[in-house]
């Protein structure tokens, strides 16, 4: 679950600090690391009202190895950061403050990714665990996922999820027709479907076990992508709208799903095969994301880590008159 917080004065500093120690501790942090998400948390919510003026600071737990740890994503879309290296140098600043905050940020951070173009706003990153080291994490591959339901209601009708086993990572992302529980309700059981696959399985098939599935409900559109590392491939399925993107350097390649709705009206699925590089990155979003989206805009995003990379393209393409998700995936 996310918790979402819209910032549009200083009220909202102390506001972000309070639900982010309410994390922390659900989470069995210690007094020094609830300090430090609490600490962090703050830094970046008075960043975006002093050089911002408004912004969203989203809060969610995630799993790194056997440890839980605290996620904050910090956006906005103020001026931005014209020298990005600068800013993140103790003692620079451009708002007469001590010009501490990124740095003091990444230091109470287990991980710390910034992204900004200037006159294109800021996003920023940060993970804490609980623990001094790093989790043991032998995961290939990082994901990263922004998902919101249309404006007034509560519950999505999209669904997303991921899973690496024996080498290869599985990623699944769907759309239910509508929006609201009924949607919800087909999207979860083609996920069901999605992760009780075998090694043997592939994109195709498990699309065809979960057209099965959702017959009993009102359908939805579904693409699933499997990569394999150590053959250097990436197999991807997809029936409906659910747009695909694989991202290599300064190549990109587009991954065409099939005409038709899972559940009810799927005549044709086509398994499609294309390279996978260390630097790919695969990007899936549903049509809650406006049709124009691209990367034009956003030089060197793709070198971030994937939640940074999903947050992002959500902020600046997803729209609130429709379900929208964005699922990112690449190799670390």
């Amino acid at each position: 679950m996310e918790e979402a917080l819209s910032l549009t004065d200083q009220s909202g500093v102390a506001q972000a600090r309070r639900a982010t120690i309410k994390l922390a501790q659900s989470l069995g942090f210690s007094e020094r690391y609830q300090a430090d998400a609490a600490l962090v948390a703050t830094e970046a919510a008075t960043n975006i009202i002093k050089y911002a003026g408004s912004g969203e600071i989203l809060l969610r737990r995630y799993a790194s190895g056997d440890v839980l740890g605290l996620e904050l994503l910090a956006l906005d879309r103020g001026p931005g950061i014209a020298n990005l290296d600068a800013a993140r140098r103790d003692g620079f600043s451009t708002g007469g403050s001590l010009g501490a905050g990124f740095g003091t940020m990444s230091r109470h951070s287990h991980l710390f990714d910034i992204y900004s173009v200037a006159g294109a706003g800021t996003a920023v990153l940060a993970r804490i665990q609980n623990s001094k080291s790093h989790a043991a994490d032998t995961s290939s591959y990082a994901v990263g996922a922004r998902s919101t339901p249309k404006a007034g209601q509560e519950i999505c009708g999209d669904a997303w999820g991921a899973d690496e086993r024996g080498g290869l990572m599985r990623a699944v992302l769907l759309d239910g027709l509508g929006h609201g529980p009924l949607a919800s309700v087909a999207s979860s059981y083609a996920v069901d479907v999605f992760r009780k696959s075998g090694r043997n399985d592939t994109p195709e098939s498990i699309l065809r076990r979960s057209h099965e599935a959702l017959k009993s409900t009102r359908g939805a559109v579904m693409a699933v992508v499997q990569i394999d590392t150590s053959a250097g491939s990436i197999k991807f399925a997809g029936v409906g709208n659910i747009v695909g993107i694989v991202a290599s350097g300064e190549s990109i390649q587009h991954l065409l799903s099939t005409d038709g709705t899972v559940g009810y009206n799927m005549r044709l699925v086509r398994q499609s095969s294309i390279d996978w590089t260390p630097r790919s990155v695969i990007i899936l979003t549903t049509d809650g994301l406006s049709t124009r989206w691209n990367l034009n805009r956003h030089p060197g995003l793709i070198q971030h880590h994937p939640s940074l990379i999903a947050a992002v393209l959500h902020r600046d393409f997803a729209r609130d008159t429709d379900d929208a998700t964005v699922v990112v995936v690449k190799a670390v």
